[in-house]
């Protein structure tokens, strides 16, 4: 049966986020990232370089053998996409390495010299720190879509999460009851700064929950923290119904 694209794109999201599998530990989560965006995307092969405990980047997995050459080079050369990636905290793209040679004057002869004609880096982030940099590389002048970077964000955004919030131990029932009693607790906070809203600006409680979530996406805040200040009065309900 043929595999759609939407088909795969569900098991690449499924993959990532899948931290309770008896097999699954950071290198796997970030063997599925690797070769998910090999696989949606016009690049030939990928890999990720994480930061270690000296703040410098070290490979951690790629698709072939030439793509850990490149991080390997990045690495002791501090040249190369992976490494303005994780410096700036921004995409790096470089569809033509040939035209690259100014700015990477070591990397990117190297890099030629292994196959590869383009490159391209996405930072590993979670809550404002990189921790690492996603390696893109191609065997032909290739460039990104916009598409193929919102989609290549998402996964890396999904897979960094992953990463960070495994742990080898299995929640223990008392954990699990901690965690819901906390999601029902912060509901519960939600629907009072709510209705908190609707009486200030005399609508319904689920237009305040409207203005709370439009406020938090604005401003890039949780709804619960938002909704937390709210009901201690540390945050003005005139400023959340504010358009």
């Amino acid at each position: 049966m043929t595999t759609t694209r939407e088909q795969q794109l569900t098991e690449a999201f499924v993959a990532l986020s899948d931290t309770l599998g008896d097999d699954v530990d950071p290198l796997v989560l970030l063997g599925h990232l690797v070769r998910h965006s090999v696989a949606l995307t016009s690049a030939d092969a990928a890999g990720v370089m994480l930061v270690n405990s000296r703040g410098g980047l070290r490979s951690a997995i790629t698709t072939e053998s030439a793509a850990e050459l490149t991080e390997i080079w990045q690495a002791e050369t501090k040249q190369g996409p992976c490494i303005d990636a994780f410096t700036t905290g921004e995409a790096v793209h470089a569809p033509e390495l040939a035209s690259q040679e100014e700015r990477w004057p070591v990397f990117t002869p190297l890099a030629r010299a292994a196959g590869y004609q383009s490159a391209h880096a996405l930072p590993l982030q979670h809550r404002g720190h990189v921790i690492g940099a996603l390696n893109l590389l191609a065997h032909r002048p290739t460039g990104l879509t916009d598409a193929d970077n919102a989609l290549l964000r998402a996964l890396a955004d999904v897979a960094t999460t992953a990463v960070l919030t495994w742990d080898r131990q299995p929640l223990r029932p008392e954990d699990i009851a901690l965690r819901t009693q906390a999601a029902l607790a912060g509901k519960a906070v939600f629907d009072t700064a709510s209705g908190m809203l609707a009486a200030t600006a005399d609508i319904t409680p689920s237009e305040g929950a409207r203005h709370l979530y439009t406020y938090c996406r604005r401003h890039h805040l949780r709804p619960t923290d938002v909704a937390d200040q709210l009901v201690r009065r540390t945050l003005d309900p005139h400023t959340v119904l504010a358009p």
